[in-house]
């Protein structure tokens, strides 16, 4: 969304880790909060970020009891990947809220990656997101659809996160879909990509395993190697601050 939204939405959070405490000012109708986490492999819509090395992330939020929100984001990510670029850096900003029993989202978030060298076109990319959530029973459910007119430097592209979470005690179940589409002429096939996992508290942290594959043929990974894209499991621990 994470990267890190107010509500339950992208539920396809793998290794982006969003456990989060808050300070209310009430005055204002303001809430700050702000997050931490260690993951195994930090992966984004199907494609490890880092070739498979740990990542540390963490941000900081704002919301205000109109539903408005905002944010920033950052994890270590593969120079190879962004153009010699090691950091990634999330700005966003958005509207939360309910209508009846469905939850809304919509906001604009902008990948930064500071200290690329390409000549090509940089990677930087705005990216705008309208998703509702609710609940049947006690599942609860997220769809969200994400468009950019420059996805990472391809072109104009979509993409569209199905969620699932399910709870059984202490333990949270999740399982997520996802499909990019990306411009004809971007060089690259769409591709699907999906994961379950588990995650759950203890002593005030929080812990995520979660499995995810991808479809993209080979040569067609959106990642450094073939291998960025298939049968990836990370582990996460994040901590509320």
């Amino acid at each position: 969304m994470k990267k890190t939204l107010s509500i339950v939405i992208a539920m396809a959070v793998a290794g982006m880790s969003s456990v989060v405490s808050a300070d209310s000012h009430g005055d204002m109708g303001l809430e700050f909060s702000a997050n931490v986490a260690m993951t195994s492999d930090y992966v984004f819509r199907g494609v490890s970020q880092n070739e498979g090395d740990l990542a540390i992330q963490g941000g900081f939020d704002v919301a205000h009891t109109s539903g408005i929100y905002a944010g920033v984001w950052a994890s270590n990510v593969s120079n190879d990947l962004y153009d010699s670029s090691s950091v990634e850096t999330d700005v966003y900003a958005g509207w939360a809220g309910e209508v009846g029993p469905v939850g809304i989202d919509v906001g604009v978030l902008q990948f930064i990656y500071p200290g690329q060298t390409s000549a090509g076109d940089p990677l930087d990319t705005t990216e705008w997101h309208i998703g509702v959530s609710g609940s049947v029973g006690p599942v609860g459910l997220g769809l969200t659809y994400y468009t950019s007119d420059d996805y990472f430097a391809t072109g104009d592209a979509a993409y569209v996160d199905l969620g699932a979470e399910y709870a059984i005690g202490s333990v949270t179940l999740a399982a997520h879909y996802g499909w990019t589409d990306f411009d004809a002429n971007a060089g690259f096939k769409d591709y699907e990509d999906w994961s379950i996992g588990a995650s759950t508290e203890y002593g005030g942290f929080g812990f995520d395993l979660t499995y995810t594959d991808t479809d993209a043929e080979i040569g067609q990974c959106f990642g450094v190697t073939d291998n960025d894209c298939d049968d990836i499991v990370a582990f996460t621990v994040s901590k509320s601050l």
